[in-house]
């Protein structure tokens, strides 16, 4: 008799335990993608931030000079050459005129 009531009393903890267990596991996994939603958010509004700016024409002008040396009448542009003589390329490099232009030597 005290052996099935031990059982019954097991049986019910098990039966008590597990979804308790399963449930906060879930409200783990709630928590994880609670968070990874917010960064996501965090991302867009940054995106959308970042694309507010890049229709505005000073800011297109402004990354035009800087990404690729835009030169509006009457500037003067100055570009740092480095000597050709510490530049090593690869061999097989597989841009021969960029090597020509850089170190004034074809392959």
């Amino acid at each position: 008799m005290v052996v099935v009531v031990v059982a019954a009393v097991v049986a019910l903890a098990a039966v008590i335990f597990v979804p308790l267990e399963q449930y906060r596991d879930q409200g783990r996994s709630i928590e994880l993608a609670e968070q990874e939603l917010y960064e996501l958010e965090q991302l867009r509004l940054d995106l959308e931030t970042r694309l507010e700016r890049a229709q505005d024409k000073a800011i297109i002008k402004r990354e035009a000079r800087k990404q690729m040396s835009l030169v509006e009448p009457g500037d003067e542009l100055f570009r740092v050459v480095v000597p050709a003589d510490i530049i090593d390329f690869p061999q097989g490099w597989y841009l021969p005129g960029v090597e020509y232009l850089i170190t004034g030597k074809s392959g």
